[in-house]
């Protein structure tokens, strides 16, 4: 059924072409949101539908928008609308890149996961853990289809997993030992909530995900499972739209975690009588240090001019610790026990400020800024979350900006905290990049991750094991945090030198955070009107 719907989307898209040269912005839209309806995956009875001939279908819709693209003639165009096109044009390239080098339902076991449970790309029937029990009847029907297609989705990764990947088997077998705890932990409070059909349910779907893992388990999974150098130097320029090549990212995130270490050396040097910040011992003390950062942090950005606070962004209601995947596990031990915390805990569980910022003027700001973004293509979320460079280069800039600022000036600890952060995050960089050059194993990167945070990560870290499973399966997600970063620090400096002494920071970040939620290099397109690093980026070769 949905093979015809697809099939005829993409013989509008190209109908719909004409002469290039007549093309306007409008056109542009239009073929957008003609290409976001038709790309959805498909799903079919409630069972993702990731057949081959699914599957060649969406491709095919892919490479024909791509094309019809790269064919309209936007060169008379506002430089902002010209952004627009090559935005979209970045995102056709990404399902493409999905279909020719990801292939996610038949390399990773993980995007078949049955459970929303944390980030990471996942087939789109998904559902997250439902508060039990259900409130309603019509909670009650939701639950009962979700759980009824469990099996059968399961049933589907064995047919579409053909293509496994020895590191990839691994996280997909800790990952969905996970679901199954899960699913026998919904059946048994289904049960004592005395709803038997759903209890059923549920020790089915744990039944069919603890099959699932045997199967698994006896595939044979052979070969890296990084994408290779090629492809992933290909995805950076021409997806998620960086000017940097491969060795660039190397040398520079290197200099960057050196640069880090020596901070917090210096730091710790300076500071050496004082003891590091004891952490809070319960949810209670955890919410209340959230809480003290908010406040402060809004009235740092306000006073200070940082940026301009609007009347919406307010500290948010209690959110508790961000919950990882690993953390959801039945066996996992509490969220306050010493095994319990994971790297970040470590860090905010002591003084959460910098990691706020992140938050709140970042993601939180962002996410709320979108919602009331009334521009066609800027306002929606992009797909295969290649605007995570944009999203994560803000917030993690964030980071950085108020210790620069003064925010921690009065707390020498904190900022001895916010290196070990940045640390961490540099460190981040060389495995991704080894892992899929195939360079390095997981393990090998993981190792690396490990040894080269300062403190309070070993190998068996939630935090760690989480990071990098994410940086594999989905390529440039760790490096989007620094080099977002980089991108709007080497912006501010072009803006700062043109301006001279009429630079205004409020000014410099209003005008950043107004372009939207796009691509820094889109962005700085924007701001200087300086294309040099754009003009590579409208023909690309084929993928590797």
């Amino acid at each position: 059924m949905l093979w015809p719907i697809l099939a005829a989307a993409a013989i509008t898209i190209c109908a719909v072409a004409g002469p290039v040269a007549a093309a306007t912005h409008a056109d542009l839209v239009a073929r957008y949101d003609q290409f976001r309806a038709a790309i959805a995956l498909p799903v079919k009875a409630g069972v993702p539908d990731h057949s081959p001939a699914a599957m060649a279908a969406r491709a095919a819709l892919a490479d024909a928008a791509v094309a019809d693209l790269s064919a309209m003639d936007s060169r008379a165009w506002p430089i902002p609308e010209r952004a627009d096109h090559l935005m979209v044009l970045a995102e056709a390239r990404s399902v493409q890149f999905q279909h020719k080098v990801l292939r996610q339902w038949q390399r990773d076991p993980s995007w078949w996961a049955t459970l929303d449970i944390g980030w990471g790309p996942k087939i789109p029937t998904a559902f997250e853990l439902p508060s039990l029990p259900p409130k309603d009847a019509a909670a009650r029907a939701r639950l009962a289809a979700n759980l009824a297609a469990v099996p059968a989705t399961l049933a589907a990764a064995r047919s579409s997993l053909t293509d496994l990947k020895r590191d990839l088997v691994t996280l997909g077998l800790a990952h969905h030992a996970i679901e199954a705890r899960l699913y026998d932990r919904m059946a048994r409070d289904l049960a004592a909530a005395k709803l038997p059909k759903l209890a059923q349910a549920a020790a089915a779907a744990a039944s069919a995900s603890r099959e699932f893992g045997q199967w698994l388990l006896a595939q044979k999974a052979d070969g890296p499972s990084g994408i290779g150098r090629d492809a992933f130097a290909w995805y950076m320029r021409y997806v998620l739209l960086y000017p940097y090549d491969f060795d660039q990212m190397k040398a520079i995130g290197e200099r960057e975690w050196e640069r880090n270490m020596a901070f917090l050396k210096m730091a710790e040097h300076q500071n050496r009588a004082t003891p590091m910040l004891p952490m809070v011992a319960d949810l209670a003390g955890f919410e209340a240090l959230r809480r003290a950062a908010d406040s402060d942090l809004l009235a740092f950005l306000k006073t200070n001019q940082i940026m301009t606070v609007p009347d919406w962004l307010v500290v948010p209601p209690p959110e508790g610790p961000y919950v990882m995947p690993m953390n959801r596990d039945p066996a996992a031990p509490g969220a306050f026990t010493p095994a319990g915390r994971n790297f970040f805990r470590e860090a905010e569980d002591r003084d959460p400020r910098t990691l706020r910022a992140h938050n709140l003027p970042g993601h939180i700001f962002d996410m709320a800024y979108r919602a009331r973004d009334p521009r066609p293509i800027r306002r929606d979320a992009r797909l295969n979350f290649i605007d995570s460079q944009r999203i994560e280069g803000w917030a993690f800039y964030l980071e950085e900006l108020v210790v620069q600022t003064g925010f921690l000036d009065a707390r020498p600890k904190a900022r001895e905290i916010h290196y070990i952060l940045m640390a961490n995050r540099a460190a981040r960089l060389l495995p991704e990049l080894q892992v899929h050059a195939n360079i390095w194993t997981f393990d090998q990167a993981l190792t690396s991750l490990a040894a080269r945070t300062p403190y309070w990560m070993e190998k068996t870290d939630d935090t760690g094991l989480y990071d990098m499973a994410l940086y594999l399966r989905q390529p440039g997600l760790g490096i989007n945090y620094y080099f977002g970063r980089i991108q709007l620090e080497q912006l501010l400096a072009e803006m700062a030198d043109r301006e001279g002494r009429a630079f205004n920071l409020t000014r410099f970040h209003d005008r950043f955070i107004a372009s939207g939620i796009m691509p820094i290099t889109l962005v700085r397109w924007e701001m200087t009107g300086n294309d040099d690093q754009v003009q590579t980026m409208w023909t690309a070769p084929p993928i590797p």
